[in-house]
């Protein structure tokens, strides 16, 4: 990871009230390098020899924080990937759906080109998570 973004992420945890610590700038380095969400598997994979509480904690303080999110949770896991700018402690504002290929199982978030609005009859709907499969451009 080089200085600059060592020193963003670090920004980013600060602004959060947590602290820059190693086991917290590794998995936001990790995610950011992936590329796409992450299965879990995978960044225990990469971060290894992280332990699983270390990871669990970490994972999770993460996702409290508004700094990452679960994009997907299926048979074949959780893969998680970082959020926007519009996340915090108290929302995930997510205005994307999240994508899995049926070919090479990539996970990504995928802003939408038009408003997508549920009502439930009886119901306040606070949020919607949206998860799409199909074939992605590259499998195409």
């Amino acid at each position: 990871m080089d200085h600059k973004h060592k020193e963003s992420s670090a920004s980013l945890l600060r602004s959060r009230g947590l602290r820059a610590t190693k086991p917290r700038l590794d998995l936001i380095d990790c995610l950011q390098d992936f590329g796409s969400a992450m299965p879990y598997s995978k960044i225990q994979e990469t971060l290894s020899p992280i332990d699983r509480v270390t990871l669990y904690r970490t994972l999770d303080t993460l996702t409290n924080q508004g700094i990452i999110h679960q994009a997907l949770r299926d048979q074949d896991g959780v893969y998680y990937a970082l959020c926007g700018h519009s996340c915090d402690s108290h929302q995930h504002e997510h205005e994307h759906v999240h994508f899995k290929c049926s070919e090479c199982d990539e996970v990504t978030c995928q802003d939408l080109d038009q408003d997508f609005v549920l009502s439930l009859a009886g119901y306040q709907v606070d949020q919607v998570q949206v998860s799409v499969r199909g074939v992605c451009p590259k499998c195409q």
